[in-house]
């Protein structure tokens, strides 16, 4: 009889194909994280992403010479569209907290009998949630267009030197962000790669050992991970 921790833990054994050749390397066994190991993973990240964001606030670092002061080097209009790109997450995140999601309708309240509902209730249901899911998307986009053009008429106003400063303090929000889903992928792989089915053997030795795959290799791995936590959030509903 399988284990309770077996019963939780999706996995599949994928095939690693050469990049070049196309041809097959070798087996492995991937499954998604258990809670400890995803918490781990996204410790380790936010230690990443924060290291990294000090570096890019500390003017005497090569991270801030070379990705701080490098946006000088980029067209006024790469410097707006970089702004906008670091604010848009906060936005989102403002509409997603801001605008009320309805809640989702009941059976009760489209069939005349939900203990007996009829394929015509179902369909008139999903009809419900489909309209109600829309409306709250267009008003989330709504939200977000607005306070872009709120950001874009502010930015209008000020000098270029000012832009410029703004778009170098950006960076040192943008970058870590994608400092942070990269160390999430890379642990998501050294957790969640094994060379056995019981998934006791762990195919990287440390994070490293994955970054030095190449990339092709690397986006194998993570595309069967990513696909098999979608197929267990469908199974856990």
């Amino acid at each position: 009889m399988a284990s309770l921790t077996d019963l939780f833990l999706y996995k599949k054994e994928i095939e690693i194909t050469n990049p070049t050749t196309l041809k097959p390397i070798k087996k492995v066994w991937v499954r998604i994280l258990g809670d400890y190991d995803l918490n781990l993973a996204y410790r380790h990240s936010r230690v990443a992403s924060s290291a990294k964001r000090a570096l890019l606030r500390d003017p005497d670092s090569s991270d801030y010479k070379d990705e701080v002061l490098g946006v000088l080097e980029l067209p006024y209009e790469d410097q707006i569209d970089l702004i906008k790109t670091a604010r848009s997450s906060n936005f989102i995140a403002e509409a997603q907290s801001i605008v009320e999601r309805p809640d989702l309708p009941e059976l009760e309240e489209v069939a005349v009998d939900p203990d007996a509902a009829r394929l015509e209730d179902l369909e008139k249901l999903d009809s419900v949630e489909e309209k109600e899911s829309k409306e709250y998307k267009e008003k989330v986009q709504n939200y977000i267009d607005t306070k872009l053009l709120e950001l874009s008429k502010e930015l209008e106003s000020l000098s270029k030197e000012e832009v410029l400063k703004i778009a170098q303090y950006e960076v040192s929000n943008i970058i870590p962000f994608s400092v942070f889903v990269d160390e999430l992928n890379a642990y998501k792989a050294v957790f969640g790669t094994f060379q056995d089915k019981p998934c006791k053997i762990r195919e990287f030795e440390d994070i490293q050992d994955f970054k030095n795959l190449p990339k092709a290799i690397k986006d194998q791995i993570l595309f069967a991970i990513n696909q098999l936590e979608i197929t267990g959030e469908d199974l856990k509903n």
